[in-house]
């Protein structure tokens, strides 16, 4: 049986330690890559909404529901960029006699 979250159980600290673990981590990353640019600004658009004296969870959760489907996409790309780094380096190890 699926639990409905409401605003009583929404941990609002919890949820902005979230965020800035998630910046923290996309900082780390290329800054002129472009396939995490819009996922860095709805990063930060979260953090911003999160530090405003009125926090509206119907927000907050969409907000995160956006987030949430960026970091599957950027998963799916880099499971798929893994793959054909995979690919590439099989077929230069084949070349080089390695294989």
């Amino acid at each position: 049986m699926e639990k409905n979250v409401n605003k009583s159980e929404f941990d609002i600290d919890r949820a902005k330690s979230l965020v800035e673990e998630i910046s923290a981590n996309l900082a780390d990353l290329p800054q002129d890559s472009a396939k995490y640019a819009q996922l860095r600004s709805e990063v930060e658009d979260l953090k911003r909404m999160l530090a405003g004296a009125d926090v509206q969870f119907p927000q907050v959760e969409d907000r995160m529901k956006s987030v949430h489907g960026l970091f599957d996409r950027a998963a799916v790309e880099l499971r798929a960029d893994g793959v054909r780094v995979g690919m590439f380096l099989s077929e230069i190890g084949r070349m080089l006699g390695l294989d």
